[in-house]
């Protein structure tokens, strides 16, 4: 008797995977042909100056190479903090999440500039190591760190608005986006630290050795970093960049503060620092609240004349049927 051929019918899914794939090589072909051909024409030649390729805009060898170790040096402590027994106390989350935007924005011409394989590894290595912190924060639950109390919205928006006001852009410019990328991210990294000096400022107790030195080396990068620019200013004025300049020397403040407050109990900023950030976050809860039309959390049946008297003075004159009398001595 005849036997009917076996016929082989495609896998749909094999059948969609396969189309997805060529779909995907056609694009990036694509893709690849235009960048190459917008290169040749030196479209990306505006954004692929030393500035704009540089990590943080160093221009003299010793300090970009001091800066990069202690970076990298204070990324291994933040790893080894986490990865501890007594879990992610003293890491504010907040700070990485700043660094990881940074990073995310500045580095983007690495897709459109030759550079030094130099600059590639490190950029690359950072931006990973950076994103890894903040997967490993939140999978611990750092994310929900009381002392961690840096409202992120408040200060992006505040970068934004310096980014946009300060900077100096033409419509003529190519480069327009990175340029605006890069000046955001430079203003952005003076103040990424604050959230951990907030944190460590509401942790005064925490004396654990392993933070004391992940935070050392994380403002001490800054450190340099400013130092670079204050070489600039008395010796290069020529070659300064108002946005980096502004970056650096808000790191130095910050840091030599921090180090004021850890090794000696005194800090210029600390009051100043967790007064602003309360006010802030108290800001953004009433906001939050009046959108989602409710009312601002404490504010219900407060009489006026109660508001800014303390708080024991107000339960001791409410309460019934009490009466307190001075008593002298």
């Amino acid at each position: 008797p005849n036997v009917p051929s076996l016929v082989w019918m495609p896998n749909p899914i094999q059948h969609v995977a396969s189309a997805a794939k060529r779909a995907g090589s056609h694009a990036s072909s694509k893709i690849q042909k235009a960048v190459s051909a917008a290169k040749e024409q030196g479209y990306f030649e505006p954004i692929c100056t030393d500035r704009h390729l540089s990590v943080r805009h160093y221009t003299f060898d010793v300090f970009q190479y001091c800066g990069d170790i202690v970076h990298i040096i204070a990324l291994i402590l933040c790893l080894a903090v986490i990865l501890r027994d007594s879990g992610t106390t003293g890491i504010s989350f907040k700070t990485h999440v700043m660094f990881f935007i940074v990073f995310t924005a500045r580095f983007s011409n690495v897709f459109f500039c030759d550079q030094s394989i130099y600059l590639v590894i490190y950029k690359v290595l950072l931006w990973s190591a950076t994103l890894k912190i903040v997967m490993l924060l939140w999978i611990f639950g750092a994310s929900q760190d009381d002392k961690d109390t840096v409202s992120l919205s408040a200060a992006i928006f505040i970068i934004v608005v310096m980014t946009l006001v300060f900077g100096v852009y033409s419509l003529e410019d190519h480069g327009l986006v990175v340029e605006i990328l890069w000046i955001f991210s430079t203003y952005l990294e003076s103040i990424t630290m604050l959230p951990q000096y907030i944190y460590c400022y509401r942790d005064a107790e925490n004396k654990c050795p392993i933070v004391s030195a992940y935070v050392f080396a994380m403002g001490g990068y800054q450190m340099v970093f400013g130092i670079s620019w204050g070489h600039h200013f008395f010796f290069r004025p020529y070659d300064l960049d108002v946005s980096s300049m502004i970056s650096g020397f808000l790191g130095i403040v910050f840091f030599c503060d921090y180090l004021s407050f850890r090794l000696k109990g005194v800090s210029m900023l600390v009051q100043i620092c967790i007064s602003v950030d309360d006010t802030i976050k108290e800001a953004e809860e009433a906001a939050w609240s009046l959108v989602a039309g409710q009312s601002v959390q404490g504010m219900d049946g407060v009489a006026p004349e109660t508001v800014g008297r303390p708080t024991a003075e107000i339960e001791m004159t409410a309460a019934p049927g009490v009466e307190y009398h001075s008593r002298s001595v």
